[in-house]
């Protein structure tokens, strides 16, 4: 829900003080405020209310599947409004930017957009203003309706994080605000602005139906709250030019279709007789047999009639639902790895995923050897192969390891590693290593397709080929063209190149050629920000950030890219280097808690808290999600709408992004997501259906309105016949 943090019970208090200070104001002339009249308020107009208020849990639930269709989807029309307006808003920002400005319009964009919404009910409700109530309930409820299709299928980003130039001031003006705006704007639902959308047509609904001029101040506010936003949503960093002319069409729109349905819609939930209607209705359980008889009787009498508004209402149906079918299509293209009850790991590469689970003994005696079930997944061909691999715990206890290369998948448990060889489908043979590594990694391709693993061994760089176990052999190993001037903490491999830290320089990255032309860089990582944003972790968290003391957690490498963990003690950063260019950017946002990244294929991938980090976070807001990034578009997603479920370790794979999922009963899953919309064959069948019959239906609904009206498309007005 939009809620739970103290600064929006702060927002939605001021709002209704607010708007109850301004009613004597604002309020007809002659109408009277008594505390009594608001019980009776509610009374008369509760399912106004219901209508009202319905908007928030509406939009809770299509933020969601708008986070989900943009991850899936990758729909950006931000470029095409930024090649119409260019850099227009960035004027208004740098003119007019004062921090206090910043503060006060943050307030005001969140509190008076709360305000005006509660004051447009409350005034017509309060003064029984049946009329106008009826008409501004359905103009708020339709404004939002009318707005969606745009966020879900029409995205564009707020200006501030898309212009390099602008930020999104009130986003981050403090930690809990910087939290909430996270928590309930996606950051792509610009067009159009319903910040303009609702004032405005407000305005328009009061302008168009009071004919006696009974809110003729009220209408003058209206204005200038309009005017005001306006100025807000472009300073802010938040709205395009576009977002408000698009805000204006929609809130038009939306007060003309009020105004049509609103006295069948009132003659239905009207609440002076709706009560009365459901106790009729349901004294007898024969009436609502009856009346839904009637009612489905009414409809295929009415569709018998066969002119162009039955056509036409097959035709949005037809529309609607084909639209509805997709987009649960398009929101739902994550599927669960069959195969495994308890996986302990994920991991991916290419097009290959792999898990294990560990196999309960098979007698009570056994106690000197378990087993582990190791399951892969042909994405590209959905087969599977698993094995058992009997482990010796007298060697110890040893953390498992899955590693997916060019040629092979190896299974790294200690003392031994096992090979499966990709190209036969086939396991083939193992290396009993014994527990001496610290960590493994893997090269392209050795010596007869043969994997070559890259050993930290005691702080020490080792190249491995086939049967390598003894580096005193033939094939033996081979150490770093480069040799590193300290002892390594941390290695990663990629193709013909191996990555590494070491004590002496926690916040550098060595990469170092194995093959052809030798080449070696150093990459020195800067994970900082403002000093601002600094201080407010600070706030949050008791702890500074320290750079000084800054270390890299984890590494990542691809063929131009390096990813890396950055421990700042208060927080941890994920940072990006652009290997070609030496650039570097921190992805997601530096002051919410990341893990686990893995990168590959033009995609970074890593786990998140969507908090700000904080002494005393909310258990709601402590769930792992995944986000990824795309390289090429320089635009990170989310692949999960708000949840209790945990999911962790996602790995970047050819065409799909894998994770290992827990939910609230602890029950694990693997799940992978299709980077590319893929549409499943009864998407496919409806989406065939509708190309096929839509023009068909067009055709007769042209005829049919030809037909009606005279041979014109549009009814044709008839003249006064002159006497």
């Amino acid at each position: 829900m939009v809620g739970g943090t103290g600064i929006y019970v702060t927002w939605v208090t001021g709002a209704i003080i607010t708007s109850l200070i301004l009613m004597p104001i604002l309020k007809p002339p002659w109408a009277r405020i008594t505390l009594t009249g608001f019980q009776d308020m509610f009374r008369r107009y509760w399912m106004h209310g219901i209508v009202v208020f319905s908007i928030y849990i509406w939009k809770d639930i299509f933020d969601g599947v708008d986070r989900i269709l943009m991850a899936n989807t990758r729909i950006d029309m931000t470029a095409y409004i930024y090649a119409i307006e260019g850099d227009i808003v960035v004027w208004f920002q740098h003119t007019f930017e004062n921090t206090i400005l910043t503060a006060v319009l943050t307030h005001f964009y969140v509190a008076g957009y709360m305000m005006i919404i509660f004051s447009a009910f409350v005034y017509t409700c309060y003064f029984d203003d049946r009329h106008m109530a009826d008409r501004i309930s359905l103009t708020l409820l339709l404004t939002y309706m009318l707005a969606l299709p745009f966020y879900l299928f029409f995205n564009v980003r707020v200006t501030g994080d898309y212009i390099p130039e602008m930020q999104t001031l009130g986003y981050h003006l403090t930690p809990e605000i910087q939290t909430w705006f996270t928590r309930i704007d996606p950051f792509t639902n610009g067009m159009p602005s319903l910040h303009i959308g609702i004032p405005f047509s407000i305005w328009y609904c009061y302008a168009r139906n009071d004919l006696d001029g009974r809110w003729k101040l009220w209408r003058y506010c209206l204005i200038g709250y309009t005017l005001l936003t306006s100025f807000t949503i472009l300073y802010l960093g938040i709205h395009w030019v576009s977002d408000i002319i698009g805000g204006i069409a929609v809130g038009m729109l939306s007060v003309h279709l009020s105004e049509r349905i609103a006295p069948k819609v009132w003659w239905l939930l009207d609440e002076r007789s709706f009560l009365h209607r459901v106790s009729w209705l349901l004294a007898d359980w024969r009436r609502p047999v009856k009346e839904i008889q009637a009612i489905i009787g009414g409809w295929i009498a009415w569709f018998k009639i066969g002119g162009s508004r039955q056509t036409g209402v097959v035709m949005m149906l037809l529309l609607a639902g084909t639209g509805g079918t997709l987009l649960w299509d398009a929101t739902h293209q994550h599927f669960p790895a069959e195969g495994v009850s308890a996986p302990g790991t994920a991991a991916g590469a290419d097009g290959w995923l792999a898990s294990y689970e560990i196999q309960a003994p098979s007698s009570e005696d056994d106690v000197e050897w378990t087993e582990i079930l190791v399951t892969m997944w042909n994405l590209t061909t959905r087969e599977s192969y698993q094995r058992n691999i009997a482990i010796d715990l007298n060697w110890g206890e040893f953390p498992i390891e899955i590693l997916i290369g060019e040629s092979h998948i190896v299974v790294w448990h200690g003392y031994q590693m096992e090979f499966f060889n990709l190209s036969s489908n086939q396991w083939e043979g193992k290396w009993l290593t014994g527990p001496l590594f610290d960590d493994i990694a893997m090269l392209s391709n050795g010596d007869d397709n043969w994997p070559r693993m890259v050993m930290l061994n005691d702080g020490e760089v080792e190249v491995r080929h086939r049967g390598g176990i003894d580096c005193s052999t033939a094939n033996g190993c081979t150490s770093l063209p480069t040799t590193p001037n300290g002892p390594v903490s941390m290695i990663a491999a990629d193709d013909n190149r191996v990555a590494y830290t070491e004590l002496g320089e926690p916040l550098s990255v060595h990469i170092q050629t194995i093959d052809g032309i030798q080449q070696h860089i150093t990459v020195e990582l800067n994970a900082t920000i403002s000093e601002e944003r600094d201080n407010q972790v600070f706030e949050m968290t008791d702890t500074i950030v320290d750079y000084e003391n800054a270390t890299i957690t984890e590494i990542a490498l691809d063929e131009n890219h390096l990813v890396a963990l950055v421990n700042l003690s208060a927080i941890d950063r994920l940072v990006l280097i652009d290997l070609t260019t030496g650039e570097q950017q921190i992805l997601g946002d530096p002051m919410f808690p990341v893990a686990a990244p893995s990168i590959g294929h033009g995609y970074v991938a890593w786990q998140h808290h969507q908090f700000l980090i904080s002494n005393n976070p909310m258990d709601m807001y402590l769930d792992w999600e995944v986000n990824y990034h795309d390289i090429e578009m320089n635009q990170s997603f989310q692949l999960h709408a708000e949840d209790d479920i945990d999911q962790l370790q996602p790995q970047v794979m050819k065409d799909h992004i894998a994770w290992l999922q827990v939910d609230e009963d602890n029950e694990k899953e693997i799940r992978i997501f299709t980077l590319q919309v893929v549409l499943e064959p009864y998407s496919s069948n409806v989406l065939q259906f509708f190309i096929l019959i839509f023009p068909i239906l067009l055709l007769v609904w042209t005829f049919q309105r030809l037909k009606e009206n005279e041979g014109h498309i549009l009814p044709k007005r008839h003249s006064e016949e002159e006497e």
